[in-house]
């Protein structure tokens, strides 16, 4: 959510613009603790943000899969 929320304070009217993207109200953004798993490909999608860094959380276990 760290990210995001840089990307969010960086520029003005950002906040509209992803709620908008999203067709859901800023408010509901501005409620997320983290960003939601279903959301993330349409998030990354509209703010250019890697999926990795909206929620490193989900990519950790398949980086241990993996190695």
């Amino acid at each position: 959510m760290e990210k995001l929320t840089e990307w969010l304070k960086a520029e003005r009217g950002r906040l509209s613009r992803l709620a908008e993207a999203l067709k859901i109200t800023p408010g509901a953004v501005a409620q997320w603790g983290k960003v939601p798993a279903e959301r993330i490909g349409d998030i990354s999608r509209a703010t250019g943000i890697p999926l990795r860094d909206l929620r490193p959380d989900l990519f950790a276990d398949a980086e241990r899969i993996a190695s």
